[in-house]
């Protein structure tokens, strides 16, 4: 009995102590998923702190005029929104200044950097975005040369004002851009600029303030040049009326010029025209050149610049025994597919729309008769055109 009672309070005893070493091993482990809950809160600490360390902000430009200031604050926390108003470029106003100033000893750098013969263009010709044109972090636009968004034969930059490459003091630093008429595009387009205000030299506490402003340009007006070339524009102004041309044995050719934004209409232009007699210029009732051209040839139209420009050639010898008309007009590739006639434009790549209406360029040509005088006075022809002006005058 003294032994079973023996054995009884050693195994009570091993128990016990079995228990005791579970505790602590629990205990230990706790502790150290504690230590590894806390390392992650301090990391995440850390790194949410340095993100508030590389703070970015976005600042207003204001506008006044043909001029966009970007003063960039010195009050800690002091940010605003993304500027909703930019500057234009027209026919009336041919000059943009961006002007930047910002924090002593801050550098101000500008967007994209190589400004002097680029800009930054959201979704054009389907180019990716490209860090040249990043704003706070993302990347919202592709740097493209402006010549080439405009179309232009010549180069076009913007004009530092300034000495330094890049300035790093508080004196404000201009950069001006300056158009000729002869520059602006065939359809309305957009760009943006900008400006950036980096301060401090750790990467921890380096802090960046964009800004940046929208620059719309105008599409030039739709024009007739000498020797009958016509070029078409497509903006909301360019077409009040349609454009008149005179075709006489001395002046026997036409060439309509649509760019490669724009196509011919008729597509079947070679052979058919549009019946200058109707009411609705947006509308086109066929007709072949034939019934008022007897001994019409298609050889007669040539293309160039791959085809974005036509001409006709009438020989001096097939004129017509009395005047003739047709209509032609140039209009904007990019239509709706369901609508062909839809006069609509796409909306920019802020979903604000860049123009109400897109209009199409309207080409009456009159073809004067075989007999007609080659010495007939210059004020024969003109009288010819205001003629044609007063009957498509109330058509629009």
């Amino acid at each position: 009995m003294a032994r079973r009672g023996s054995m009884q309070h050693r195994r009570g005893g091993l128990k016990s102590k079995a228990g005791k070493l579970m505790v602590v091993c629990m205990g230990g482990v706790l502790l150290i998923a504690s230590g590894q809950a806390g390392a992650e809160k301090l990391r995440e600490g850390l790194q949410h702190r340095g993100l508030q360390q590389q703070a970015s902000t976005t600042v207003t430009p204001t506008i006044n005029g043909a001029t966009a200031t970007c003063t960039f604050p010195t009050a800690v926390g002091q940010q605003t929104v993304a500027a909703s108003s930019g500057l234009k470029l027209s026919k009336e106003s041919l000059t943009a200044v961006l002007q930047c100033s910002g924090e002593q000893g801050a550098t101000i750098s500008t967007i994209p950097p190589n400004l002097g013969a680029n800009v930054c263009v959201t979704n054009y010709n389907g180019k990716e975005s490209d860090k040249s044109c990043r704003i706070e972090g993302s990347t919202d636009g592709a740097e493209t040369a402006l010549k080439e968004l405009l179309g232009t034969t010549r180069d076009i930059t913007w004009t530092k004002k300034t000495v330094n490459e890049i300035s790093k003091a508080s004196t404000p630093t201009d950069w001006s851009l300056e158009l000729l008429d002869s520059d602006l595009p065939l359809s309305e387009k957009a760009f943006f600029v900008g400006c950036q205000q980096t301060t401090g030299t750790d990467k921890r506490a380096r802090q960046t303030k964009s800004c940046t402003v929208t620059v719309n340009v105008d599409a030039r007006d739709s024009a007739v040049g000498a020797n009958n070339v016509v070029t078409c524009a497509y903006g909301k102004n360019s077409n009040p009326e349609p454009l008149k041309v005179v075709m006489t044995t001395e002046k026997n050719t036409l060439t309509l010029h649509c760019g490669s934004e724009g196509s011919v209409n008729p597509a079947s232009y070679e052979t058919q025209f549009c019946d200058p007699q109707g009411k609705d210029m947006k509308n086109c009732v066929r007709k072949n050149y034939v019934d008022i051209l007897p001994t019409f040839l298609t050889s007669w139209w040539t293309k160039e610049h791959e085809g974005s420009t036509v001409k006709l050639t009438i020989p001096e010898t097939d004129f017509p025994e009395s005047e003739q008309q047709f209509r032609l007009s140039c209009v904007l590739k990019d239509r709706d597919a369901t609508n062909p006639e839809s006069e609509k434009v796409k909306e920019d790549s802020d979903g604000a729309q860049a123009a109400a209406t897109a209009s199409r360029c309207n080409v009456v040509v009159v073809v004067k008769s075989a007999n007609f005088a080659s010495f007939a006075s210059p004020a024969a022809e003109i009288a010819a055109a205001a003629a044609v002006t007063g009957l498509f005058a109330s058509s629009l």
